[in-house]
């Protein structure tokens, strides 16, 4: 391979990432294989398949309506592509108030599995708390477990 060669992973990588920080819903589900998985720390269970996925992203975005990644580093190894970003935004409104938005920022990683030009599997690791805290400063002030 050409060192100016970008692998077919890390583009599709890349290309999530752009429709993502487009909210495009339906570009973001055509790069997944019907029966790919996609879990994320922030979910309570993985979702699998492009209709679950699109209901997820659908959820996510109107939630969460400015939401961003801003990558770091890429690494590719075989059909995996690791992509260090920081993802930041605004809370969702509490109450349907927008007063009540908080903007976030937190660092995490998004680990893509790419076959035959589509992703398999995608996992995404960040604190999840961090937001979380930033809608409810409250929790801040709770005693953490020792």
């Amino acid at each position: 391979m050409d060192r100016d060669e970008i692998p077919t992973q890390l583009q599709i990588a890349r290309a999530w990432i752009a429709a993502f920080n487009a909210h495009d819903v339906a570009t973001i589900v055509a790069l997944y294989a019907p029966d790919a998985e996609l879990n994320d720390s922030g979910m309570k269970r993985a979702r699998r398949g492009q209709r679950e996925i699109e209901q997820w992203f659908s959820a996510r975005f109107r939630k969460v309506r400015e939401i961003a990644y801003t990558p770091a580093s890429e690494l590719v190894e075989g059909e995996a592509v690791a992509i260090t970003w920081t993802v930041s935004g605004y809370t969702p409104r509490l109450l349907g108030q927008r007063w009540l938005e908080r903007p976030f920022a937190v660092d995490g990683v998004s680990v893509f599995t790419v076959r035959a030009n589509l992703i398999v599997h995608q996992r995404g690791y960040y604190d999840h708390l961090v937001p979380v805290e930033r809608a409810l400063p409250f929790l801040r002030l709770l005693p953490s477990r020792m």
